[in-house]
């Protein structure tokens, strides 16, 4: 499961919500036998005091002002959330799977009690990422650990963000941590990737993604155009054309790194109906629909997949303006991992 959980910790009511979603995930897996792994985005932690810009932190779970450094703080927030959802965030003793962002934004990883850390922890922080990577090896019961993951790519810079997914293709990709891997992902961009595995172009559509480009059409109504707004200059390439009109669309470099260095969409390879998963809140009206959170895993993970879908219960469309997305995998049905992926 992937979550965005929106600035984490600045609202006690919504974070409240975020604990029932997660927590019913939890126990729909355990009620069904499985295991859950959250990759979660967007917990808030600073230097600041408590209280300090603005009126709604909750000051009842804040460790104090000054007390702890902003990692000491981000890994507080994460085992708050892990003891209210009743998971596991602690991969060592008094060490937590948490991703120190550059701002005051930083991600994570829990997991339920049916599954044991096995090393091969690793986190990207500083000034690589606008806000941060973190992977861990868990125990799953079969021969080989499977690495998860959690990443947040940057809202703006269209070049910087494509950067960004190259460093998470190499970590993913770097000895001795190389192994099969899911990534639970905030994409804060338009995917590349074609439907069905082995991925192929479709052409039933305007377009030959599994996501269509939002800053065109909107989904279901192809032959609608979008008046451009000045929150495309964030997500999307444009040209002049020789009338003098602006022209544009989503740009998708960075999805193509992913797509390019070996990470694959559960949903695009599963061909699931389309699903959005930002769009729902006040304020999304100028870009619309769009599938901004997906979980990808390498190629070898793809035989596993079972499922992948958008949690659109009310509760999530009001706890965040992201909605979580869970795709379940078997284990046993892991391909092999091939030994040439350990070198580069």
């Amino acid at each position: 499961m992937t979550y965005n959980m929106l600035s984490y910790g600045d609202d006690l009511e919504r974070a409240e919500r975020i604990h029932e979603v997660i927590g019913q995930q939890r126990a729909d897996a355990a009620k069904a036998g499985d295991a859950l792994v959250v990759a979660v985005q967007e917990l808030i932690a600073d230097d600041r005091a408590a209280g300090v810009g603005g009126a709604r932190w909750c000051r009842r779970w804040w460790p104090g002002a000054g007390g702890r450094s902003k990692a000491g703080r981000a890994g507080w927030r994460l085992r708050t959330l892990a003891e209210a959802t009743g998971l596991r965030c602690e991969y060592q003793r008094n060490r937590s799977a948490v991703g120190v962002g550059n701002r005051r934004y930083h991600l994570g990883l829990l997991w339920s009690d049916e599954l044991a850390p096995a090393g091969g922890f690793a986190a990207v922080e500083g000034q690589a990422l606008w806000h941060a990577y973190v992977q861990l090896d868990l125990d799953v019961g079969v021969r080989e650990p499977v690495a998860h993951g959690s990443f947040h790519a940057r809202p703006h810079g269209l070049r910087q963000r494509a950067d960004e997914y190259e460093l998470l293709v190499k970590q993913v990709y770097r000895p001795p941590y190389s192994r099969s891997t899911l990534v639970g992902l905030d994409r804060n961009g338009v995917a590349a990737d074609l439907p069905g595995w082995p991925p192929r172009a479709s052409g039933e559509t305007a377009w030959p993604e599994y996501d269509h480009d939002p800053y065109r059409v909107r989904h279901g109504e192809l032959c609608r155009t979008v008046n451009w707004e000045r929150e495309f200059a964030f997500q999307c390439r444009t040209w002049w054309n020789a009338d003098g009109t602006r022209g544009w669309e989503a740009d998708r470099t960075a999805g193509r790194v992913l797509c390019d260095g070996g990470l694959v969409d559960a949903a695009a390879a599963l061909e699931v109906p389309w699903a959005a998963t930002v769009g729902h809140w006040r304020g999304d009206q100028a870009c619309g629909p769009r599938r901004l959170d997906s979980v990808v895993v390498t190629p070898e993970v793809v035989p596993a997949l079972v499922s992948c879908g958008v949690i659109t219960s009310e509760t999530a469309r009001t706890a965040s303006d992201h909605l979580p997305v869970v795709a379940c995998y078997r284990p046993r049905d892991l391909a092999e991992f091939p030994c040439e992926r350990g070198s580069g």
